[in-house]
């Protein structure tokens, strides 16, 4: 059998998202209603993985 690597759904999701966002902005379609819905989902993971970064500790060093 082979070695299963678990696929990184969550960071192409959120890539995807970002370039969404992207052509959205050139194609001058900033403050649309699919903008400001894009622009929201990607502030709300920001905000989620926020408290996660700092439970692990600010300073991985020490």
């Amino acid at each position: 059998m082979g070695i299963v690597i678990p696929f990184p759904t969550r960071q192409v999701m959120d890539d995807e998202l970002a370039i969404q966002l992207w052509e959205l902005v050139m194609a001058g379609q900033i403050g649309t209603p699919e903008y400001r819905r894009l622009d929201a989902e990607i502030s709300r993971r920001k905000a989620m993985a926020a408290p996660r970064r700092e439970a692990s500790g600010s300073r991985p060093w020490r």
